[in-house]
């Protein structure tokens, strides 16, 4: 939920980004980011009261719009984060609504160095459980594609132990970056054998583990799988080889997927896209359909993973833009 997406050639606007969890007989929902004609004022009580009529009942603050020429956020992230008061509209429409929060990690603990240096009752997480109420938060993400962004390992079981150390009942979440083949740390077999060595060591240090999966369309996306032996892989194919990967190489974690809810289109500023996007190009770039986000939602089921998230919803202008109407569908559809 929070990879930064890094600027490509404009012939493959760029794979890359982050969030989500699961359970094997009833599958949580949840959306990290909501359109911004949704939640441009602020009314958190109507978001939320949306997406719970829907079936979704997890929510990830993140509130990106743009991505490239630069990163912009309409900055609501805040209203998330200590120091805070359980009066605080976010934190009281948490309660009234009956949604949850999904903490992103890094708001919490910016700086690794600094984790465990506050007193127990000025601990920041511990101000935020204290503001939503224990019972509104359903997890606590560690740093954000880790092993991929080169985090250290020692950072992300520092993170870990301190949650645990502030609430042991508190899931952490851990999204891990997928094989992108124009990324250079996955140019060889070799590298990429390493780069999932990695993942299974950084995911001792959470509770339910997952990738994030953007692979629509394929010929944009460049997504490889633990199974393709470096090579790029049809949409069909991507949540199903890295569930079955995960379910084979740590069986012992609960399991997550974050899922694409955007088109790469919508990561562009309206003007530079238009300016430098051939129009042909841009045609061909969609949001994934009913169709494929109802494939790709049933074959993490078929995985038993306990939570899915959509990513990316920020990026689009408002609640009619695709593909936001077909998460509300397929929350009605499948949500608890």
């Amino acid at each position: 939920m929070i990879r930064t997406i890094l600027k490509r050639s404009l012939l493959s606007l760029g794979a890359l980004f982050a969030l989500g969890i699961s359970q094997s007989i009833a599958q949580e929902l949840g959306v990290a980011g909501s359109p911004v004609g949704s939640i441009q004022d602020r009314n958190y009580v109507r978001l939320f009261e949306t997406l719970r009529k829907n079936g979704i009942e997890n929510y990830f603050p993140t509130f990106q719009y743009e991505e490239v020429p630069q990163p912009k956020s309409l900055g609501f992230e805040t209203d998330f984060v200590a120091p805070c008061s359980p009066n605080d509209p976010a934190f009281a429409a948490l309660r009234q609504t009956g949604m949850r929060l999904i903490i992103p990690g890094e708001y919490v603990y910016p700086s690794p160095g600094r984790i465990g240096r506050s007193t127990p009752e000025n601990d920041p997480l511990n101000q935020i459980i204290a503001c939503a109420g224990r019972d509104h938060i359903s997890a606590i993400t560690n740093y954000d594609e880790a092993a991929f962004q080169g985090t250290s390992i020692n950072d992300v079981a520092k993170f870990y132990a301190q949650v645990k150390k502030i609430d042991p009942s508190l899931p952490v979440l851990m999204v891990h970056g997928p094989i992108i083949t124009d990324k250079i740390q996955f140019s060889s077999t070799d590298r990429i054998a390493r780069y999932l060595s990695d993942v299974i060591d950084f995911s001792a240090h959470a509770d339910i583990v997952g990738f994030d999966v953007y692979p629509v369309p394929a010929f944009l996306a460049k997504v490889a799988t633990p199974f393709s032996n470096g090579a790029e892989v049809e949409t069909s194919r991507a949540v199903t080889e890295y569930m079955s990967w995960l379910n084979q190489a740590v069986p012992d974690k609960r399991k997550l997927i974050v899922l694409q809810g955007f088109a790469y289109s919508d990561l562009y500023e309206r003007r530079y896209r238009e300016a430098n996007v051939p129009s042909e190009l841009l045609a061909a770039i969609k949001a994934p359909d009913m169709q494929e986000m109802s494939m790709m939602l049933k074959q993490a089921r078929d995985a038993h993973v306990d939570i899915v998230i959509w990513w990316g919803p920020s990026a689009l202008m408002t609640s009619d833009s695709p593909p936001w109407p077909t998460i509300l569908e397929l929350g009605r559809r499948h949500g608890r």
